[in-house]
């Protein structure tokens, strides 16, 4: 994958507001690239970016909601009652409550168009 992909996708992660999450898909449509392509992305170049706020369509880090979670709680994303933004799940640990803190895409849309301005096209 070429450097200017994988930055441009970083940089969508770096417009997700603090307290917002977004989903693999929401940034892949954003940057135009599938999914799988953003969670690759993430998983080997994301460790400077936030990557806690990028979850899965189920709200979820799997194998991750351990270091996530003190990341949530920080910015208001998990509250241990359930009552907040995140919950718990059996299956998962925790998860974001995407109907509340999921980021607005159009709004998302034009902080990226910004960020990646001196960029080349892919």
């Amino acid at each position: 994958m070429d450097d200017v992909r994988v930055e441009r996708i970083l940089r969508a992660v770096e417009c997700v507001p603090e307290g917002r999450a977004a989903t693999y898909g929401l940034i892949g449509r954003v940057v135009g690239e599938v999914p799988r392509v953003v969670g690759y992305t993430m998983s080997r170049w994301g460790g400077n970016v936030p990557w806690w706020r990028i979850v899965n369509a189920q709200g979820e880090i799997p194998g991750h909601e351990a270091t996530a979670v003190p990341h949530w709680e920080r910015e208001g994303l998990l509250n241990r009652d359930g009552d907040g933004p995140a919950t718990s799940t059996a299956a998962s640990g925790h998860r974001v409550r995407l109907s509340e803190v999921l980021a607005d895409e159009d709004m998302l849309a034009r902080a990226w168009a910004e960020a990646v301005a001196g960029l080349p096209e892919t």
